[in-house]
């Protein structure tokens, strides 16, 4: 690898003195300039005149140049990649996420990424959409999936996909023969509620706030996997994203519906970073194979 002889070239032409570039890299200039020789020999033109007042540049030298200034840059680059990948060998992500996202996608997301990073350890815990940020931004966790709306400057969403609330029931129910479904379509049906506050649709769609407010619920439970089991058992429908069943429906135990709701049908579920403070270097690697992973959601 030539990075030594690039760096001692760059830097001399930068000066237009081997002595000036040697001090300002802290090398002897005979070793500098023994390697300014090899490069010339190796490419078998000169790359410098050498005059009285110091180097100048060829045209060989001129054309060297520019290839050697977007090399060292790729190349610093790659290093400090290699470095963060170093030092991500150990230590602690904290990863808080609305829960649908713990069933299936984060979990197996983050058995991928310990085939890489074993020694890596994690705490993921689902949280209410609404708290994420907050739990993000003082550092509580290191990462965050909530839905995407106004975050303050310290925070930034690094990726986002597509997750429009829509409608869980047995894959035999008879709103399966729909495309989309409105609230009076579902209102005869018994409703399956999780507990906790209303999803961000609420927020977007008055009309859906009014009806989900309205509905008595056959079962309340904050287990989306007990509610899983229950939708299975044709005891009711339910509202979550689809991003929670993928596996079920892939499989036809579930099917899923949008509401016909254009507000609804734009929410968006993102991966929530920190604006304003460095992540620790195995934050920052699981947040760019998770930009990775959230990739094959848009084709999911």
């Amino acid at each position: 690898m030539h990075a030594a002889a690039l760096t001692y070239f760059r830097e001399t032409a930068r000066r237009g003195s081997v002595r000036r570039a040697a001090a300002a890299l802290n090398v002897s200039a005979s070793a500098l300039n023994r390697q300014i020789l090899i490069l010339e020999e190796e490419l078998g033109t000169a790359l410098f005149d050498r005059l009285p007042g110091g180097m100048r540049l060829t045209a060989a030298g001129d054309l060297l140049l520019q290839h050697v200034v977007g090399t060292l840059v790729e190349f610093d680059r790659v290093r400090s990649r290699i470095d963060d990948l170093r030092a991500a060998r150990t230590g602690h992500v904290g990863i808080a996420a609305v829960d649908s996202l713990l069933v299936d996608f984060l979990p197996r997301a983050l058995d991928r990424f310990r085939a890489d990073f074993p020694a890596v350890t994690y705490a993921l815990d689902a949280a209410n959409p609404a708290e994420v940020p907050r739990l993000v931004a003082d550092g509580t966790y290191d990462l965050g999936f909530t839905f995407v709306g106004p975050t303050p400057p310290s925070l930034r969403f690094e990726h986002e996909v597509p997750a429009p609330i829509g409608v869980v029931m047995p894959a035999d129910h008879p709103l399966r023969q729909k495309r989309e479904v409105s609230f009076d379509d579902v209102a005869p049906y018994p409703f399956l509620a999780q507990a906790g506050p209303l999803p961000r649709s609420a927020d977007v769609d008055a009309g859906f706030a009014r009806f989900r407010s309205g509905l008595r619920p056959r079962l309340v439970s904050n287990s989306i996997q007990a509610l899983k089991t229950a939708i299975r058992l044709n005891m009711g429908i339910a509202f979550f994203t689809r991003l929670g069943f993928l596996e079920e429906i892939e499989r036809g135990e579930v099917a899923w519906r949008p509401f016909d709701s254009p507000a609804i049908n734009a929410l968006r579920i993102g991966l929530l970073v920190p604006a304003s403070r460095a992540p620790t270097a195995p934050a920052r690697q699981l947040a760019a194979r998770l930009v990775e992973e959230m990739g094959r959601l848009d084709t999911a």
